[in-house]
């Protein structure tokens, strides 16, 4: 409990309900992921829940604990994006999109220079 000594605590930048906040989460998992049944394999993999509670996040019912948005957030871009956007970090979601994007561009060179290789 805060003593009252007249300092006002800052108010949160977050306006989100708990419904508003799985359903962002949901919909970043099905971004990556699908809807599908293997969607919820990945899920129960990456985290260890069972296969109720991934589909629960999945569909946006549900919101995982902190250490399952963790564990989460270290497998899937689009919930890492989500939660850096939750936290007002948008430089930083954009730095994770643009180092997946260089990373797909490199893969792509590197597919380009093998077909090149093989072609001469």
């Amino acid at each position: 409990m805060v003593p009252k000594s007249g300092t006002r605590l800052p108010k949160t930048r977050i306006l989100l309900s708990d419904m508003e906040f799985a359903a962002a989460i949901g919909n970043a998992l099905k971004e990556d992921l699908g809807g599908s049944r293997r969607a919820s394999k990945s899920v129960m993999a990456w985290t260890g829940v069972s296969d109720h509670t991934a589909r629960a996040w999945i569909n946006g019912h549900v919101s995982p604990s902190a250490v399952h948005m963790i564990m989460l957030a270290a497998q899937c871009r689009p919930v890492m994006r989500v939660m850096l956007q939750l936290t007002g970090n948008d430089v930083a979601a954009l730095a994770v999109e643009l180092e997946a994007i260089e990373n797909a561009l490199e893969n792509l060179l590197k597919a380009a220079r093998r077909l090149r290789s093989h072609g001469s």
